[in-house]
């Protein structure tokens, strides 16, 4: 019984945490892709990968970093001694919103997604989007698809070396 109340002690301390992060993340302009804790204790880690529709700079991530550090300070959420650290997604995360894809229009990109035959994977250059889906043309130089957000399992800038 008392596991069970440590665990959902520290789920609402999670969810509060996201919450908190979140809102400085939002005052600033930006949104939150992805946030991510590791360790425990004085090995603590708390990364927050942040993205606008044009980009991030490292002015911004000190920005938001400055602001969650002192809101964590303010209320009870501080969890004593962690390492906070926020930057851009970078090329080796996926793209989880359909406005992140508009910045990468003429870049390659690797594709998971669902087709009728199962989940298979494209390699090719984001020619376009609109509001339901991209527009890719496949290595090979076949015709361009149209790959629906909603068919979209995973999509990563690939590294241009």
């Amino acid at each position: 019984m008392a596991a069970a109340t440590r665990l959902a002690s520290v789920q609402m301390a999670n969810t509060q945490l996201h919450d908190l992060i979140e809102e400085c993340v939002a005052r600033r302009g930006a949104h939150v892709i992805d946030i991510v804790q590791h360790g425990r204790g004085i090995d603590a880690l708390v990364e927050v990968f942040i993205d606008t529709e044009v980009g991030v700079t490292s002015e911004l991530c000190a920005d938001v970093s400055r602001e969650v550090a002192r809101e964590l300070k303010a209320t009870l959420l501080n969890p004593g001694s962690y390492r906070l650290s926020v930057s851009s997604p970078g090329i080796g995360r996926p793209l989880k919103f359909p406005w992140q894809y508009k910045k990468h229009v003429g870049r390659e990109l690797t594709i998971r997604w669902k087709a009728e035959t199962g989940v298979i994977q494209t390699d090719g250059t984001l020619l376009s989007l609109d509001d339901t889906g991209i527009l890719v043309e496949e290595e090979g130089g076949s015709a361009p698809t149209h790959i629906g957000f909603d068919r979209i399992v995973t999509a990563k800038v690939k590294a241009p070396w």
